[in-house]
């Protein structure tokens, strides 16, 4: 198990959930409440968990729900399939849970609990471990994405927040969760769009590769209104890609034309005269055989000595 520091442990946060939590597994609770079971060759969970490890069975309207839970919205169609299944075949996967001031508090498996209570059951299988307030955010990020029950936004206030609390930089994020760091990134620039976009993307209105390209556009007015494009117009993340690249191109600064290189010819003669009248003079030849000669003074006695040297007095 990671500590608060940037240690690595040789296994990255996606790369298995039993394996990161069977490690301390606790005998918990005889109050009356619950019932108690063990591991056998038998038992419906054996092979899955700890020889021995004790199951408990709890009602689960009763179980706490994980304060660090990363998802933040529950489909509730997705639910009902769910608790259709559980109710037919029961649950095939315990929770794990741990016990907080003489209650039990979900770290994983929280579908699976809130399937249940739909499902009418009195009791689900639990299994009780070690896990520290630190480490609920951890465990619950890992199910979700091992699951990818995560929508994007979720998914970035998830990586925001191991990245808070563990100091880790993008690049020890992506190695723990077991994503490039390009994805992480383009992930974590999710926080930067505005509120409404960002609930676009969480309801799924907006898919990730919109927000993707939404976030391509500088300037929360303009990101705004491409999102309404998208969303009134029903475009793919294929054409919401060209206008934000036609978007992107209008707000790119434009480079000076550069002034086009002078006749050397012009160039000499400006110079010869310039030498010969001790002033600026610039040679401007039109279209044809016309042109004009513009000459720079800066009061009205060298004005007089120009003359008096044009006029050769």
């Amino acid at each position: 198990m990671l500590d608060n520091k940037k240690k690595k442990s040789g296994k990255g946060l996606g790369k298995g959930l039993d394996a990161l939590m069977r490690s301390g597994a606790q005998e918990e609770a005889k109050s009356g409440a619950e019932k108690q079971t063990h591991v056998g060759m038998d038992d419906p969970y054996a092979g899955r968990h700890v020889p021995g490890e004790r199951i408990l069975l709890l009602d689960p309207a009763a179980i706490q729900p994980n304060p660090k839970q990363p998802r933040r919205v529950f489909d509730e169609e997705r639910l009902s399939e769910l608790a259709d299944s559980i109710r037919k075949d029961g649950v095939q996967e315990p929770l794990i849970v741990r016990r907080v001031d003489g209650e039990y508090q979900i770290v994983c498996g929280e579908r699976r609990c809130r399937a249940a209570v739909m499902a009418g059951l009195e009791t689900v299988p639990a299994i009780c471990r070690n896990v520290a307030d630190g480490d609920m955010l951890k465990f619950g990020l890992i199910e979700n994405i091992q699951r990818e029950d995560l929508n994007a936004i979720e998914l970035a206030r998830a990586y925001k927040e191991l990245m808070e609390q563990y100091d880790w930089t993008q690049e020890q994020l992506s190695e723990e969760v077991g994503k490039k760091r390009a994805t992480v990134a383009n992930t974590l620039r999710l926080l930067q769009l505005p509120e409404l976009i960002q609930g676009q993307v969480a309801d799924g209105t907006l898919t990730m590769g919109h927000a993707r390209a939404v976030a391509a556009v500088s300037g929360a007015e303009r990101q705004l209104a491409l999102s309404r494009r998208i969303v009134e117009n029903g475009l793919s993340v294929r054409q919401a890609e060209h206008l934000a690249s036609k978007e992107a191109e209008k707000q790119a600064p434009r480079k000076k034309a550069a002034p086009p290189e002078k006749d050397p010819h012009i160039a000499e003669l400006e110079n010869q005269l310039r030498r010969r009248l001790g002033a600026k003079v610039a040679v401007r030849h039109l279209d044809g055989n016309r042109g004009k000669i513009e000459i720079e003074y800066y009061s009205l006695e060298e004005l007089d000595r120009i003359l008096e040297i044009i006029s050769n007095r």
